[in-house]
């Protein structure tokens, strides 16, 4: 693979001869909209272009912006000391916690704001660094209190940001190239989240080498975080061909290589395809018409994930073969393309009878990646499934739009259902 090439969008078309299914609208219908990051340069060893990225925003001083953990790897050092040789000054913040906690959010932007003036803001880490990342650029040139722009649906930002540079330590969020920043509400623990065009990086740096030191654990859960921004991104009744090649090829590749980066966390090849589908993920949860973090499955992990201190991917993991499950009905020609982007070939069956296997090549996945496979398992209170189901249909769907997005519509029968499904382990008998 050719290093730091820029991405195009015609590269990703190419990919639309393979699909096996026919998009809901007649194309010449079709009329949509999207801002995506200004830059995004892909390929091994590409942070070494981190420092002329920052002369060439005219940056003078920068803010690195990270956690404990990727300062201890050494991650920051290599970013400081390049960025440095740019001719930048350079501040590191590490005090980012692992989940992006509204209070974690607030410590980073008093320290954004109270430092003095940062020309760039650099996000070096997972989804938690780099949505924190992109709230503090913003809270440097927006007044307030960053609860206040948590309005999914509203964009609140009113003046520009300071530029970002977003480099992912992870695979799985997409982080880097969405504009969405994640925050757990305190007094809910349920996450929410800020959407603006502010929120988009000026640059993304994807370079594998960096996601080399990730634990095989987070490795893990984050393979099932591209699974799930993917596939309930290509089965929402609003997409169309131009995110469906994104989040086909994304599935092929992490069926191609998800094990492979886990056992074999040094795998130069296996952590480039997953950093590249991560990559991909984020863009598909970008699209306006996706409706930001895909669909039920985000729905549900985004709410009992932090509530029950389940790690979001695996949150994620648990959700997404029952939600396919669940929305089968509505949609099991674009499911059984999951099937074919995993390897399962068709010997003749239905797109039905294929379909309804795919929730349980997800399940492999999940057993081979050593992740927990229902809501058992995680500890979830089986005295809770009635009260959760009845916050999801009746508050949590409508802030996600799921009438709008999700093919199957929702009844707190039918969602009861799906979490007993969840917790049980239907799907494995």
């Amino acid at each position: 693979m050719r290093k730091g090439y820029l991405i195009s969008l015609q590269y990703f078309l190419f990919f639309m001869s393979g699909l096996q299914y026919s998009f809901n609208l007649p194309l010449s219908n079709l009329s949509i909209k999207f801002d995506q990051p200004r830059r995004i340069i892909f390929g091994p060893s590409t942070i070494n272009q981190v420092g002329a990225e920052t002369k060439r925003l005219g940056a003078g001083r920068a803010l690195i912006v990270t956690d404990a953990d990727v300062e201890k790897a050494g991650l920051t050092n290599q970013v400081q000391e390049t960025i440095e040789k740019a001719g930048a000054k350079t501040e590191v913040y590490d005090k980012i916690s692992y989940e992006p906690t509204m209070d974690s959010v607030r410590s980073a932007v008093r320290f954004a704001r109270e430092s003095g003036v940062y020309d760039v803001v650099v996000g070096v880490g997972g989804g938690s660094v780099l949505d924190t990342s992109k709230m503090a650029a913003n809270m440097i040139t927006n007044s307030g209190d960053p609860s206040e722009y948590l309005t999914p649906a509203e964009d609140k930002f009113s003046k520009p940001s300071a530029p970002k540079i977003l480099i992912p330590t992870t695979s799985g969020t997409g982080s880097e190239v969405s504009n969405y920043s994640v925050v757990i509400e305190k007094e809910s623990m349920y996450k929410t989240w800020a959407a603006s065009t502010n929120l988009f990086a000026e640059v993304a740096i994807i370079d594998p080498t960096m996601v080399i030191t990730c634990p095989p654990k987070v490795t893990a859960g984050c393979a099932l975080d591209v699974g799930g921004h993917n596939m309930e991104g290509l089965i929402s009744k609003e997409s169309n061909p131009l995110s469906d090649a994104y989040a086909t090829e994304a599935v092929k590749l992490l069926f191609g290589h998800a094990r492979r980066a886990y056992n074999s966390p040094d795998d130069l090849e296996g952590r480039s395809a997953m950093a590249l589908a991560s990559t991909f993920g984020g863009i598909v949860i970008a699209f306006p018409w996706i409706g930001g973090p895909a669909i039920l499955g985000h729905c549900l992990a985004e709410a009992f994930g932090p509530k029950y201190r389940v790690a979001h991917g695996v949150a994620v993991g648990l959700a997404l073969p029952y939600i396919l499950d669940y929305n089968l009905g509505a949609c099991f020609g674009k499911i059984a393309s999951f099937a074919e982007a995993a390897g399962m070939r068709r010997w003749g069956r239905s797109q039905r009878e294929i379909a309804e296997q795919v929730p349980k090549l997800i399940l492999q996945l999940m057993k081979d990646l050593e992740l927990p496979t229902t809501l058992k398992q995680v500890n979830f209170p089986k005295a809770d499934l009635d009260s959760f189901a009845e916050y999801i249909v009746k508050e949590r769907q409508y802030i996600y739009n799921l009438p709008k997005y999700n093919p199957r519509r929702l009844t707190f029968e039918n969602i009861k259902q799906l979490l007993e499904d969840m917790y049980e382990g239907a799907l494995e008998n």
